[in-house]
């Protein structure tokens, strides 16, 4: 696909202009003749180079549920995919998504389904977002499928940021105990350490170790820049692999109230995404591989594509399949969903289920926080206490010296 930029003539003499996304100009030319325009003229247009690095290639959170919900909002009053893409394709500001939104109108007016639109953009729309729109069109209920999902994103962006919203101070905190200790180690002890040398004393072991320490960063901050750089490109990497994510998800699973907090995310979006699936009528086996792809924590989708396949799929109720795993699935989440597979009220026992777990992750933070700030202030405390007693030592030695 190359994009393409045409002016072309109106029946009435106007002239418009646009850009396109499409394989050749004779599907241009088509498009053109779909909206009673004449080309008068087409190009493609060019791919500036040194753009591989550009911050707009993703669409946020906010965006899809910004889109989804007018989309919903204009089937529901009766106006066509077709042009309800056209009209939100004028309010998009971003490019990232002006570029999705162009492919999709081109594919729709090719006669494609929206969910077959959208589905060539996996980076943005993931498995369980092409699955409620799918159910949607076939039952005929395509705006229900949007709401219901616009209602998801909602509550997924208002997760994330009550997460990242209590993670704020204590992050600040380390910025600001790493800064204050870059500046002790890189001017402070520099300084203080010519007097030292000057003296002509025995240092004790911890102002030498830190010392060394800063004569190293100094002389070689070109390198220091290199390591902590090259640290950070690791974790980033990591993080992008689904190896490094699973390490970091060990590491993190292992701290006490940490793991009591991932678990319940995992809870939420596992009762939160089987809810809104099932309800949209997507059948329960499919349901769960499109949730263990989307819960969002490795070590769960792999217990879920486990007992899936090994057990849901031949027959286990999933209430029972889940009671066999109580590291991942607590006895109130199984009781539940079996209660719900024995009355028919599955979908109710989810929702109800993701409603409790999204207070625990509330309550969860909280304590998280009440734990982690005073061991924070006490980490910082302890480091910049040693780089006080590091040179106040020194100093004493001196004085008793001279004494």
């Amino acid at each position: 696909m190359a994009t393409f930029i045409y002016i072309a003539s109106a029946r009435d003499g106007k002239i418009a202009e646009g850009e396109i996304e499409a394989k050749d100009q004779s599907m241009v030319i088509g498009y053109l003749e779909k909206h009673d325009l004449f080309a008068l003229s087409i190009k493609e247009k060019k791919k500036k180079k040194g753009t591989a690095f550009q911050f707009t290639d993703r669409i946020g959170i906010l965006e899809k549920i910004v889109f989804t919900r007018n989309l919903a909002l204009m089937v529901k009053a009766g106006i066509g995919i077709s042009e309800a893409i056209d009209i939100l394709l004028e309010d998009a500001e971003r490019p990232a998504m002006k570029k999705v939104l162009m492919r999709v109108k081109t594919d729709i007016e090719k006669g494609l389904q929206l969910s077959d639109a959208l589905a060539q953009f996996p980076k943005h729309f993931p498995p369980v977002f092409i699955n409620l729109l799918k159910a949607g069109e076939a039952s005929g209920n395509l705006e229900g499928s949007l709401f219901q999902m616009a209602a998801q994103l909602k509550k997924e962006s208002a997760m994330r940021k009550k997460v990242w919203g209590a993670m704020a101070y204590p992050m600040v905190l380390v910025f600001m105990a790493l800064g204050v200790v870059t500046l002790l180690v890189t001017l402070v002890l520099p300084r203080v350490s010519k007097i030292f040398v000057q003296a002509n004393i025995e240092l004790p072991l911890l102002t030498r170790i830190l010392i060394g320490i800063s004569d190293f960063v100094t002389a070689q901050w070109f390198l220091t820049l290199v390591l902590v750089g090259g640290f950070v490109f690791v974790l980033s990497a990591a993080r992008r692999s689904a190896m490094g994510r699973r390490a970091i998800q060990l590491v993190l699973s292992k701290l006490p109230v940490v793991h009591s907090l991932m678990q319940k995310i995992a809870l939420t979006r596992f009762t939160t995404i089987m809810y809104s699936l099932l309800k949209a009528g997507v059948p329960i086996i499919k349901a769960l591989e499109i949730t263990a792809h989307s819960v969002g924590n490795l070590a769960y989708e792999s217990v879920i594509l486990d007992m899936t396949r090994g057990e849901v799929s031949k027959g286990v109720s999933l209430g029972m399949a889940l009671k066999r795993r109580p590291d991942y699935f607590p006895q109130l989440t199984s009781s539940m969903i079996m209660v719900g597979e024995k009355s028919g009220n599955m979908e109710q026992m989810l929702e109800s289920l993701a409603e409790f777990y999204e207070e625990e992750v509330d309550n969860t933070l909280k304590n998280l926080i009440t734990v982690l700030e005073p061991l924070l202030l006490l980490g910082i405390g302890l480091m910049i206490g040693t780089l006080a007693l590091s040179i106040i030592m020194p100093i004493y030695q001196m004085i008793s010296a001279v004494r």
